[in-house]
């Protein structure tokens, strides 16, 4: 028998609706307990991300232990890897490598102020670190002027930014040191100071807590110095901000969404911190850490402006910012001490 004309149209229809694909429609799935995120499906691609070494980039490497991003961009491939300073991931995101690093505030603002046009994506944390030396070391940073003696972690961190503004409050030349720092990553500048090869390391967080088990002595730290933590965030140039708004926000909900979870869950965000360290660091030492005093993580406040100011001061800026929206991706959300 012939098909009516009008039903093999119907047909023929309904066949052809069935080959047009329907758009990717966002799902909410779980991404462990206690925490879900909304997918975005239309983000495709492949992007790079990076954090640097150890606790104080906190809610990065457990964002990347627990999937998050991954699972927020189900059609987007992300590639993850350690980079150990600011200075090194802004190198990389200008070479193409890279769409979002970590940043802290001195060698961040140091690069805007050379004209490097990138923006502090999202707070994450907050850090203290000690400068340590062997227990029969210097007394003091300024024991170290007019010597050879060497310390780490190397020029243009938070830690020379801070040893410089310890020089200018002491009346000395805050560059008096810079022929004394060598560029060496935590856990070698640790064994390096502990069989007396360095002379003093500037250690952050649960590494300075581990060389203070260890014996070394505290001579200076970040609080001691600004009065308050230094802040962590994750940045990314502007041009990446502009072409993928859609993964630049998302990205920034998660580390929100992440460090909540960790507030929520320290023993599980111990768990995925303990797994980014290859579980070198087990996780009850990283329970201790994250409820020490030497770490913190939170959203906003980065406090910006008074390391630019302060920086300014001493001659290593030479532009000071109009507003957050100078730095920050989403300057509304900068905190009233941005």
């Amino acid at each position: 028998m012939r098909m009516p004309k009008q039903f093999r149209t119907l047909v023929a229809g309904l066949g052809l609706a069935a080959c047009i694909s329907l758009p990717a429609l966002a799902e909410t799935v779980q991404v462990a307990e206690g925490l879900s995120v909304e997918t975005h499906p239309k983000v495709t691609g492949t992007y790079n991300f990076a954090h640097g070494f150890g606790l104080i980039y906190g809610p990065m490497p457990v964002a990347r232990q627990l999937g998050i991003v991954e699972k927020m961009f189900p059609n987007a491939k992300i590639i993850w890897q350690n980079i150990f300073t600011t200075a090194q991931q802004r190198d990389a995101m200008l070479a193409g490598r890279l769409d979002f690093g970590s940043c802290t505030p001195g060698p961040y603002l140091q690069s805007w102020d050379k004209g490097v046009d990138w923006k502090w994506v999202q707070t994450t944390s907050g850090f203290d670190g000690y400068l340590m030396v062997r227990p029969d070391g210097p007394k003091s940073v300024l024991d170290f002027l007019g010597t050879t003696k060497k310390l780490s972690p190397g020029p243009n961190t938070a830690q020379y930014f801070t040893v410089q503004e310890i020089l200018k409050r002491a009346g000395k030349d805050p560059k008096a040191l810079d022929r004394n720092w060598v560029n060496l990553p935590h856990p070698d500048a640790m064994q390096a100071l502990i069989a007396g090869q360095l002379d003093g390391h500037f250690a952050t967080s649960d590494f300075a807590l581990r060389l203070e088990e260890q014996g070394m002595k505290k001579i200076a730290s970040f609080k001691d110095t600004w009065g308050a933590l230094y802040g962590v965030g994750a940045c990314a140039l502007t041009k990446t901000v502009k072409e993928h708004p859609e993964l630049t926000r998302g990205y920034a909900d998660a580390l929100k969404m992440v460090v909540a979870w960790m507030k929520a869950h320290p023993e599980k965000a111990a768990e995925m911190m303990a797994k980014s360290t290859g579980n070198k660091v087990s996780a009850a030492e990283f329970v201790k850490y994250l409820k020490s005093s030497t770490y913190d993580s939170y959203t906003t406040d980065a406090d910006l402006k008074t390391q630019a100011e302060a920086m300014h001061s001493f001659g290593a800026l030479k532009h000071l910012p109009k507003g957050p929206e100078d730095f920050y991706a989403y300057p509304a959300e900068a905190g009233a001490k941005w």
